[in-house]
């Protein structure tokens, strides 16, 4: 055989065995990504179904949610027709009681006081004008006269009525 074709021979064999330690190498990388592709589709498969579930669980949630509603309205509607109630009987017995009361009870504290202001609180008429609260010399309102019941906390006089 000529020595050229050894020679070409030789470099043919080994470009056959890098071209077989290529492939063999790619096919490992090839079944390293294979391997790789299924551990991550086992661990997709597992969250698709734990994702079931939590769906499974939000609908039954939901339709908890769909039963108790109507109750809860039901509650809230009662709830707010005692709020109502509340208000109405509140404002009734402010009306009703509570102002009359307030009324009467400073007409009988002007009745107790007054006498004792016109007099000297032995029962001898005082001399001259009496003195009313907040009406002295020292710069009263000027506002009340002799008998006129004192003002209210806030300033105004309650009238009848």
């Amino acid at each position: 055989m000529p020595v050229l074709l050894q020679i070409c021979l030789v470099i043919v064999t080994i470009a056959v065995v890098t071209i077989a330690v290529a492939t063999i190498r790619v096919m490992q990388h090839f079944r390293k990504s294979s391997d790789e592709f299924s551990r991550l589709a086992g661990e997709a498969r597992q969250v698709i179904d734990q994702l079931t579930n939590v769906v499974h669980d939000a609908q039954e949630i939901v339709g908890t949610f769909r039963d108790i509603a109507p109750r809860v309205r039901r509650v809230m509607d009662r709830f707010e027709a005692v709020g109502e109630r509340a208000v109405t009987l509140t404002d009734t017995a402010i009306q009703e009681v509570e102002l009359p009361v307030a009324e009467g009870l400073c007409e009988a504290v002007v009745e107790a006081v007054l006498p004792l202001r016109l007099t000297d609180g032995k029962g001898v008429p005082a001399r001259g004008r009496p003195e009313i609260e907040g009406d002295h010399e020292e710069g009263g309102d000027g506002e009340r006269c002799v008998g006129e019941a004192p003002a209210h906390g806030d300033g105004r006089r309650r009238t009848r009525g």
